[in-house]
């Protein structure tokens, strides 16, 4: 496996200090460690040295890699626990990025996966369409009559915008080219359209507890880490103005659940620490994923 080292995604500084080295949790590569580095000039933690853009599609592509649950078959804890509780969670992601916007919105969800949002979006008689890297989720997608192309916001074609609304649930950490992603993001957004974000926060409880064994390092397919005040700072050196919206209710438990529930203790500790970080975000504190809503600036 070939791995490149780079200069900042965000600011382009070439100056970096080592912040920790994770593992991959699915093993793809036996063995493998990933340095995760913190940029000297705007903080931003990142992926450094990562693998080339051709190697990347090997980590998205093994067995019970949670976004893709939907279109495969078989049974395993982790699964069903995502399976069911995002049944309940996309409707409240809706309601979330959405609230405010007036009317039918013509919406795009980046990384859209096999669709559930899409879906929901639709039902509510939103003009919906979405972009995932992955060929067979979005395959997956088009089978449920949903408008989805394959790749990354470059594939969206021109004239199927502008937006009012643009989604990145739990996508932007994934995305290659983070500057040219969020200039893309412009040219499609509607003059008063939103962009939300959602991404998880590494000053959080639970990230804190686990460590490097914290799930949402998912290294080597999160290629960036956003702290509140660094991803504020990103989307204002990008051209918009961000407001951070407060925490994503579920992800506490989730990612607790997935950092240390292989033991019976484990799994009572998950669920211990995943209330009480979420009761943390709940009551404004350190949430275990973080929402971002930006504008035009």
């Amino acid at each position: 496996m070939k791995l490149v080292t780079i200069g900042c995604p965000a600011c382009d500084s070439p100056v970096f200090e080592r912040e920790r080295t994770v593992g991959d949790r699915f093993r793809t590569v036996p063995g493998a460690r990933y340095q995760i580095v913190r940029c000297a000039d705007c903080r931003l933690l990142y992926l450094n040295p990562r693998p080339t853009d051709a190697e990347l599609g090997q980590f998205y592509a093994v067995q019970g890699y949670d976004p893709f649950v939907s279109d495969r078959r078989g049974f395993s804890p982790g699964k069903l626990i995502y399976k069911s509780v995002r049944y309940f969670t996309v409707r409240k992601k809706v309601w979330r990025v959405r609230d405010g916007l007036p009317g039918t919105l013509r919406v795009l969800d980046v990384g859209c996966a096999t669709g559930e949002l899409l879906a929901i979006f639709r039902r509510r008689g939103d003009t919906a369409c979405g972009v995932e890297p992955d060929a067979g989720a979005a395959e997956f997608a088009r089978k449920q009559g949903l408008t989805v192309w394959n790749g990354d916001i470059r594939a969206v074609p021109a004239d199927r915008g502008p937006f009012d609304l643009i989604v990145f649930w739990h996508v932007l950490e994934h995305v290659a080219d983070l500057k040219a992603t969020l200039g893309r993001v412009r040219e499609l957004l509607t003059e008063r359209g939103r962009l939300a974000i959602a991404v998880p926060n590494p000053r959080s409880l639970d990230a804190g507890w686990y460590g490097d064994q914290w799930v949402a390092w998912d290294t080597p397919r999160h290629l960036y880490h956003f702290e509140p005040d660094v991803m504020l700072t990103t989307l204002d050196g990008c051209g918009f103005r961000a407001e951070h919206m407060g925490a994503v209710a579920f992800d506490a438990m989730y990612h607790s659940l997935l950092s240390d529930s292989r033991t019976p203790v484990g799994f009572i500790r998950a669920l211990a620490r995943g209330t009480i970080s979420f009761l943390s975000g709940s009551l404004g504190g350190k949430g275990s994923s973080e929402l971002y809503f930006a504008y035009k600036d």
